[in-house]
């Protein structure tokens, strides 16, 4: 009896894991903040030349701004004004020193003013980051993902060396120090440094939050509080804008949203910690007050010998995952469809990553006012994890991974079409504007399935490299997302066309893949080749048969062993994740 079974016997998941789960609920609203707060912090308002004294409102009370910008803007490009000399303006109303043609057009050489009609403040005004300083921008935004990069290689020994809760207390104190560095930053490349520190603490928080709650939580609960996690995030993303609505100046906006995980510092006295992670430290006593409250709060006991059991067990586990040998990422490429199969996994994780992000930190290219649409892009996330599953039941997970990806790609096509050819046809633009939440809502479905997809692609002994694999692929993907994003303040269809092409090649690919709504997790290299085998016939017909030593190989493992890996896969009929033990 293991850990998850005895807690089946006990009655399932009791109301004091409830209580614990929505206790630690508070810390996904910090990191999901910061994981989005650059669609505020990087927010580029309109702006135009400062012309002094042109638009010194004492001097010149009756110019308008939208007069600055006819007389002396070119059209169509704010990082220009026209070659007049300012210095000869007088004051007093006088427009003389602007009459007659210019001498054509020159940079601005007296700064930016920007328009306050949606922000006070953002990191692009305040640094003037704006036409030939655009890329320092995409660098700070390029350089927080690779802080998530860093941060996702430190929370693994994170957890293991001091267990969940100080892991999440020591997190926690991460992301507030760094998110009020960040909010006192007195320069832009403080700014920087103090940004990649949130993204190395902010994800590791979210991790190490995740990991929590799928160790307390009972076999048949778990697919459950997966899904309510990610509610959760969805809620935090549409929460976001909401505050950026009243918190106009940047600063004030991170001030605030780094201070949401300390509420942890005063819960966290009332979490216990994993009873996974204290049987695996030889913590068994700990472990055992920790069962028995839950017990207790199922109004029954644990026997003396199912705890005996219990421990033997999850000894037994551990035994076998240390003695089974480490695989490293080149060992997904050894087998030549499992080969083919990586390739792709790449791919998918690091096209829906630029997709997902890409339409969230480029919401504020749409018509209209950005913090509305911030709130509707963010929303569709909460109706996309609604909807994930129920799709997948319906149409598998091979067909629903490429119909996603698709309609992603399709939907940011259609977006840039609307957008070029809209003419200021007001219809095409607000059409173009749902579209894109239409995609945002692809997008996430996507980056949910791709996640289950992985796990159910790859033999048990490897799949936490695979996983590993995929999640650097995203950040490969992120990192170079921002500079992606750039390309369209010189070619305004390129970005979305690029996000479209590589969502329709994706769906395409995704149909490579073997279909593992059915199948039990893999266990072995050699048993997942030739599922890939059985489930991939064109692909494997064009490559030949896999190798034969494998596949010896693995008859010779089915006759001389007897005993078991146990797992969990998602039960799509029942709408839970279920135990599996596979002989090999």
């Amino acid at each position: 009896m293991d850990l998850d079974e005895l807690q089946e016997k006990m009655g399932g998941m009791s109301y004091y894991q409830i209580f614990l789960v929505g206790l630690v609920t508070i810390l996904p609203f910090g990191t999901a903040f910061m994981s989005q707060s650059a669609v505020f912090f990087s927010a580029v308002p309109d702006f135009r030349c400062r012309v002094p004294p042109l638009d010194d409102p004492t001097q010149y009370p009756e110019l308008t701004n939208e007069n600055i910008s006819i007389m002396l803007i070119p059209e169509g490009d704010s990082c220009l004004r026209y070659d007049y000399n300012l210095s000869a303006c007088s004051g007093n109303g006088s427009l003389s020193c602007i009459s007659g043609s210019p001498n054509g057009t020159i940079a601005c050489d007296h700064g930016y003013v920007y328009d306050k009609t949606y922000y006070e403040s953002t990191t692009v005004s305040q640094w003037d980051l704006v036409c030939d300083r655009v890329t320092l921008d995409s660098v700070a935004n390029s350089l927080y993902f690779v802080g998530m990069l860093l941060g996702s290689a430190l929370v693994g020994p994170l957890m293991d060396w001091f267990g969940r809760t100080i892991a999440l207390l020591i997190t926690a104190c991460g992301v507030i120090a760094s998110g009020l560095a960040v909010s006192f930053s007195p320069t832009y490349e403080v700014y920087i440094a103090m940004r990649v520190l949130v993204a190395m603490t902010s994800l590791p928080c979210y991790v190490v939050y995740y990991t929590y709650l799928n160790e307390i939580t009972s076999t048949k609960r778990r697919f459950a509080t997966i899904i309510f996690s990610n509610l959760i995030n969805g809620l935090s993303h549409t929460v976001l804008p909401i505050l950026g609505m009243w918190i106009r100046d940047w600063r004030y906006l991170g001030l605030c949203i780094s201070l949401f995980p300390t509420v942890y510092f005063i819960i966290y006295f009332f979490i216990p910690e994993s009873p996974r992670w204290l049987i695996g430290q030889g913590k068994t006593e700990k472990a055992r007050k920790v069962i028995d409250r839950y017990a207790e709060s199922l109004k029954t006991t644990v026997d003396d010998s199912d705890w005996e059991a219990v421990i033997k067990a999850e000894s037994s586990k551990l035994a076998d995952s240390k003695s089974s040998g480490k695989y490293t990422v080149i060992d997904l490429y050894r087998l030549p469809l499992m080969r083919i199969v990586s390739i792709n996994t790449i791919y998918l994780w690091c096209v829906t990553s630029m997709v997902f992000y890409g339409l969230t930190l480029n919401v504020g290219r749409l018509a209209g006012s950005p913090h509305v649409n911030s709130i509707l892009n963010a929303a569709v996330e909460i109706v996309a994890y609604l909807i994930m599953w129920g799709f997948v039941k319906a149409i598998r997970m091979r067909i629903s991974c490429s119909v996603s990806y698709t309609m992603a790609g399709i939907c940011c096509l259609t977006t840039m079409l609307l957008t070029e050819f809209a003419g200021g046809n007001e219809a095409m633009i607000e059409a173009a504007r749902w579209i894109a939440f239409a995609g945002k809502l692809f997008a996430t479905i996507a980056f949910g399935l791709v996640y289950q997809y992985t796990a159910e692609l790859y033999p048990t002994i490897a799949r936490g490299t695979a996983m590993s694999m995929g999640s650097m692929a995203a950040r490969i993907g992120t990192i170079i997302l921002p500079f992606t994003l750039q390309l369209q303040e010189e070619v305004p269809w390129l970005t979305q066309t690029i996000f479209g092409v590589m969502g329709i090649i994706g769906g395409i690919s995704s149909l490579m893949l073997p279909e593992t709504s059915d199948a039990d997790l893999l266990p072995t290299f050699e048993k997942a080749e030739n599922f890939y085998r059985q489930e991939m016939r064109f692909t494997a017909s064009l490559l030949g048969k896999a190798d034969e030593k494998y596949i010896a190989k693995e008859k010779d493992t089915e006759s001389s062993s007897s005993y078991g890996i146990s797992g969990y896969e998602f039960d799509y009929d029942k709408g839970n994740l279920k135990s599996t033990a596979t002989k090999l």
